[in-house]
């Protein structure tokens, strides 16, 4: 067992703190102590703990409290909750709030090293992932989709991870990428397989557009025809493709999104919004196709 391997006990209690103590260091482990969850909060930020195992009811700051001020300031740091009889609603709470895991305090002979172990190797696991993720050069990512727009907010997930990741994007510009590939999506859906016209969106509130395109998700030829999605990232910027399998149109006939004139028209608020969004727009010669680049911002001085 590693010398660096050290986890934090918070528990108030004297007699329980000695005999879990015990069993940890018994197994190998060094183990620091707190007599609450506030100074649970400043052992962690000084001594640096893997794993925190905490009692629930304690003066000054209690474990459910603990566990949710840690989840904010040490995002990755497990915590492992031991519970007395009859407290096994509390726990489950604060497991919903972040906790990784319980023991039950008259199992803690039995199940405590076994799972503060458990833990640790998926703590290390996550540890690696993070540290191979910052060595991650490029990625290619392929999405072939029917005309289900129930999938697109899981896909633009999907793309969201591997923006962030790459560090094309921070938390702050990754919603107007993200609203950038579900108007993309939509429009190669909608008005690429479907060959609803967008012009339909301002009759009668919208409801003809609707309509259409409950008929023809179901009949030939429009049901059995998939978007396709490309991404390609790399640390400087993603390259985003997504091509329909529709009739496709005139590029060259596509209005200006940003024209003041089409502003106000429903038809070309999508279009504004990926113009706005993105830093390269591009379709090809059929119309089916559209490529979105979105390069990683420049780092201030």
């Amino acid at each position: 067992m590693s010398d660096t391997e050290l986890i934090l006990l918070v528990e108030d209690s004297p007699t329980q703190a000695a005999h879990m103590q015990f069993i940890l260091e018994d197994a190998g482990f060094r183990v620091a102590l707190a007599v609450d969850g506030r100074a649970g909060l400043e052992s962690v930020r000084t001594e640096q703990p893997l794993l925190v195992v905490t009692d629930l009811h304690m003066p000054e700051m209690n474990g459910l409290e603990l566990v949710e001020q840690l989840r904010r300031e040490f995002t990755s740091l497990p915590v492992i909750l031991t519970t007395a009889a009859g407290t096994e609603d509390i726990a489950t709470e604060a497991l919903h709030r972040g906790a990784a895991s319980y023991v039950p305090k008259r199992k803690a002979e039995t199940l405590l090293v076994e799972t503060v172990r458990q833990i640790l190797s998926l703590s290390r696991a996550d540890r690696m992932a993070r540290r191979l993720i910052e060595c991650q050069t490029s990625s290619h990512l392929t999405f072939s989709l029917y005309n289900d727009d129930s999938l697109v907010p899981a896909v633009i997930a999907r793309i969201r991870d591997q923006l962030l990741e790459m560090g094309i994007c921070d938390d702050a510009g990754i919603m107007c990428v993200a609203t950038a590939i579900d108007e993309s999506l939509v429009n190669a859906m909608i008005h690429g397989n479907l060959e609803v016209s967008s012009k339909l969106r301002d009759e009668d509130s919208g409801k003809p557009y609707r309509k259409l395109i409950s008929e023809r998700r179901i009949i030939d030829p429009y049901r059995d025809r998939r978007v396709h999605i490309e991404l390609t990232t790399n640390r400087d910027e993603a390259c985003i493709v997504i091509r329909d399998e529709g009739p496709g149109f005139d590029p060259s006939k596509i209005p200006d999104p940003r024209d003041p004139s089409n502003i106000e028209k429903l038809s070309g608020r999508g279009l504004l919004l990926i113009h706005t969004f993105m830093d390269e727009v591009r379709h090809n010669e059929h119309g089916n196709e559209i490529t979105m680049i979105k390069r990683r911002k420049a780092e201030a001085n």
